[in-house]
């Protein structure tokens, strides 16, 4: 059941692009919504009629949006915001119980979980909870700093109570939907769970929900996170080859004549430390599997990473997820990140800062030196910064993969030729 946050109206025809098309909403409940059918002491929100939600945004002078995970091996964690809200009325204060009603909820009306919605008219950039709450009074004026997590801060709050050993033969999706119903996620929060590539072991979920499902998707070889507009997504192997995650979904560009988006700076760094060229990987109980890439150990060394807790049931899948790994490491010299660009200067970033998410490929085309750098890479990381006079959208990627580069490259792909053959 998701929240059936309002419509917002678009800008009316000639509108300029500005910060202020970005709309804070929040759900604010009531009395009738708390007390009737959805009880704060049970801490569900699943019968909450959702019909009070407050436009914020002329109280709140700018937002922090940051999405991602903090490196190519690590996991998305649950995205955060923060802002800050006027207060003169008193209506955000942390201790306030009196509704729009003036009713007494007899629990503070903006307090945790309450639903965030960060959006324009073409759609969210972030949905969330509220997490955290303070109020500064400073020579009676009353600020109110509000902290956000996602959904998946749900399931990183919910530690693991040890059950019997069950699921054995179960897919990712059946895995992760169990793990959630055991966490109690609110009904609240859409599920877009693909079925799953391979089998999983049986397991008694005695770890942290968060880590169970971080666990279940690395074990698939798929990717688990949470939307701009709050669902909780897992993609599976095949998914991950359909063009949402295959294709670039724009292309910057240095060049003004050029048909891309132009960054206002972005930054370029190659670091060997990203670079995995012996990749073992072991499910429990199983025998570890290692492929390599020999044309990168040439160059590099032996650059080793893995793991030995994977739950799969297959030895032959744990050599498939190697394989996946590698792929993604094996040549990962080259670092496009961070790119930073303006959504109120330009439409094409605009459109952009809906269109992309975590997982989305990018292409950036660089002119210097008579020569031009191509480099394909994937978002992990998405930060908004959105103050009353401008947007500034900031994409971190992972270590990407080099298809053109400058002379003593030519044309030739790093990935197939070693520096032997310069």
């Amino acid at each position: 059941m998701a929240i059936p946050w309002p419509p917002i109206p678009p800008p009316a025809g000639g509108t300029a692009l500005a910060a202020d098309l970005v709309h804070l909403t929040i759900a604010l409940p009531t009395a009738q919504d708390v007390w009737d059918q959805a009880r704060w002491d049970q801490d569900r929100w699943d019968a909450v009629d959702f019909d009070n939600f407050i436009d914020a945004s002329c109280d709140c002078p700018g937002v922090n949006i940051d999405r991602g995970r903090s490196g190519p091996l690590d996991h998305a964690a649950p995205a955060r915001a923060t802002f800050q809200l006027d207060n003169p009325t008193g209506v955000y204060s942390p201790w306030n119980t009196i509704d729009a009603n003036g009713a007494d909820l007899g629990r503070p009306v903006l307090g945790p979980d309450v639903p965030v919605r960060v959006a324009t008219h073409v759609g969210p950039i972030y949905t969330g909870f509220v997490r955290t709450i303070t109020e500064t009074d400073d020579g009676g004026e009353s600020t109110v700093q509000v902290a956000c997590t996602d959904a998946l801060s749900f399931l990183g709050d919910a530690n693991g109570l040890e059950q019997a050993s069950q699921g054995g033969g179960e897919l990712a999706g059946a895995r992760l939907t169990r793990i959630m119903n055991q966490a109690a996620l609110p009904a609240i929060v859409d599920r877009d769970l693909d079925a799953g590539a391979t089998t999983l072991q049986a397991t008694t979920l005695a770890k942290g929900a968060l880590e169970e499902a971080w666990l279940t998707a690395d074990s698939d070889g798929g990717v688990f996170w949470c939307t701009p507009g709050g669902v909780i997504r897992y993609v599976d192997p095949a998914g991950l080859q359909a063009p949402e995650f295959a294709e670039p979904i724009a292309t910057f560009t240095d060049d003004p004549a050029g048909d891309g988006l132009c960054p206002i700076q972005f930054t370029i760094a190659t670091d060997r430390d990203f670079v995995k060229n012996v990749v073992s990987i072991a499910r429990v109980g199983g025998t570890a599997q290692t492929v390599t890439d020999p044309v990168s150990i040439a160059r590099h060394g032996a650059r080793t990473t893995q793991r030995t807790d994977f739950i799969h049931q297959s030895d032959a899948w744990s050599t498939t997820v190697a394989g996946f790994m590698l792929a993604r490491l094996g040549n990962a010299e080259v670092t496009v990140s961070p790119i930073d660009g303006v959504a109120t200067d330009d439409e094409d970033w605009f459109d952009l800062a809906h269109l992309v998410d975590l997982g989305s490929r990018v292409e950036l085309i660089r002119h210097r030196f008579g020569q031009v750098l191509e480099v394909l890479a994937t978002v992990d990381g998405i930060g908004h910064n959105i103050s009353l006079d401008q947007w500034t959208v900031t994409l971190k990627c992972a270590p990407g993969e080099q298809t053109q580069g400058y002379s003593r490259w030519d044309t030739a792909r790093w990935d197939a030729s070693p520096w032997d053959h310069r």
